[in-house]
């Protein structure tokens, strides 16, 4: 009676074709449900040091994902203590948002951890993502700030005391998501004839290298190095080359493998990368399809998620570092002290000692042939090219000789070698006592010699 007064005069047929067309309802929103995951939403909290780009950050991701960013009288509700944002998570079908994620920024002072009870407690460690954010414009703090962040979720979540089982279980999801992951450049199917790989299986366990996942902390982790646009201003102002570059992004990496975390690097300003990062966060935090491949090309680009990096991978940087060795402490290279374009020109030119200079000069002008103009002779003196020993024609020497027109025309610049050898062979006669090097004056001042000569009648 129910159904027959449920349906009024509809025939069979409607009445199988209404509850199909609901079941089919039903089916479409099963489906979406079981796509999100048995939680409408999930937890990020953000960790990072003072001005490392936090807020901004969030900014840009509430803008890709079109999140709508409430304010109070045109004013954002930032700078707190612990900041609370959340994100929609879109679907791709319909453009609709399916979830959406809590995001939680805590403010980088040391007094502020404490705050971090109200947001990830025993309940929610299970869903819940971790980002730690990192000023890429002060490479110098990196890794101090990676340990200090890290830190402090090991020492909170040590405090909650968190059942041995369920803590376990969380280090096993961790473990199994990196050991999962399948490169999307890599093929999946293989070809007839050959053995399958062992990444195309789920179900089989990749060996770990014995840097991976020492410090699991049973809650899925992902590094953002911010301010990659500044990487250029840093290499000018601290002196880096692309070797330095590449040997923080070492560090980085080993970083990462220590903890599982993947690693992301962004621009804000220009929102590089933060399509990605989004994406990425949709992934982790709902398991939703992920097909983007890892990036190490571009230095402010690197993107590399948690499961593609290896110990071998990371080597290949090696052969790129020539100026120091790679194995260095990250102290050692890496530091705060800037330098001014002053130092730099005087780190990259030295000067020479005078007397070396002087002695240069001198050798230049005594290999330099010229028909006309003197060169510095053996005696100290000045002599014409063509002329052997110390004998001189006066037709070539004298300025007083007007009978050779073509000499009389060179004359002037044969005066200007005579002043400028004789302004040589004065300094090199002045030097010091102590100072090393050949001479080559003699006894006779050049001067005299020339003088000698001029005054000598012509035969």
């Amino acid at each position: 009676m129910a159904d027959a007064t449920e349906h009024g005069n509809l025939d069979e047929g409607q009445v199988a074709e209404q509850d199909n067309y609901w079941s089919t309802i039903l089916s479409d929103v099963a489906a979406s449900s079981e796509r999100v995951g048995p939680s409408f939403s999930k937890t990020v909290l953000v960790l990072g040091n003072v001005t490392s780009g936090k807020t901004t950050l969030i900014d840009k991701l509430c803008e890709v994902s079109k999140t709508r960013v409430h304010n109070l009288n045109g004013m954002k509700l930032d700078g707190c203590s612990l900041e609370y944002r959340y994100i929609d998570v879109k679907d791709e079908d319909v453009e609709d948002s399916i979830a959406y994620m809590d995001v939680w920024v805590l403010d980088g002072v040391d007094y502020q951890e404490q705050l971090l009870q109200y947001v990830l407690s025993t309940e929610k460690c299970l869903n819940t993502l971790v980002v730690i954010v990192v000023d890429l414009s002060q490479p110098w703090e990196v890794l101090e700030s990676l340990q200090r962040w890290t830190e402090v979720v090991r020492t909170h979540l040590n405090s909650l005391r968190i059942p041995h089982k369920e803590f376990a279980d969380m280090k096993e999801a961790v473990l199994k998501h990196f050991q999962s992951y399948n490169d999307p450049e890599e093929p999946q199917i293989p070809l007839s004839g050959e053995s399958s790989n062992s990444t195309a299986d789920p179900n089989v366990a990749l060996p770990l290298d014995d840097s991976v996942l020492t410090h699991n902390l049973g809650i899925p982790i992902v590094v953002v190095c911010c301010k990659t646009d500044l990487l250029d201003q840093v290499e000018k102002t601290h002196g880096y080359k692309s070797d330095h570059i590449d040997f923080i992004q070492q560090h980085i990496r080993r970083f990462c493998l220590n903890y599982g975390a993947a690693l992301v690097y962004t621009a804000a300003k220009d929102s590089k990368n933060v399509p990605l990062l989004y994406k990425y966060l949709v992934h982790r935090a709902f398991g939703l399809p992920f097909r983007n491949p890892a990036h190490v090309v571009d230095k402010d680009a690197v993107f590399i998620p948690s499961g593609w990096d290896n110990e071998k991978k990371i080597e290949i940087l090696h052969n790129h570092i020539q100026l120091f060795d790679p194995n260095s402490n990250y102290s050692d290279i890496i530091h705060s002290q800037a330098i001014s374009k002053t130092t730099a020109e005087r780190q990259d030119t030295s000067a020479q000692d005078d007397q070396v200079f002087l002695i240069t000069q001198k050798a230049h002008l005594d290999r330099t042939p010229s028909k006309t103009a003197p060169t510095a002779g053996g005696s100290g003196g000045i002599s014409p090219s063509k002329s052997e020993g110390h004998h001189h024609k006066p037709t070539t020497d004298s300025k007083h000789d007007t009978g050779d027109t073509t000499s009389g025309k060179s004359t002037p610049q044969a005066q200007d070698q005579k002043v400028l050898a004789d302004f040589f062979n004065q300094l090199l006669a002045k030097r010091p006592a102590g100072a090393k090097g050949p001479s080559l004056v003699t006894s006779k001042p050049p001067s005299t010699d020339l003088t000698s000569k001029k005054d000598k009648p012509a035969s």
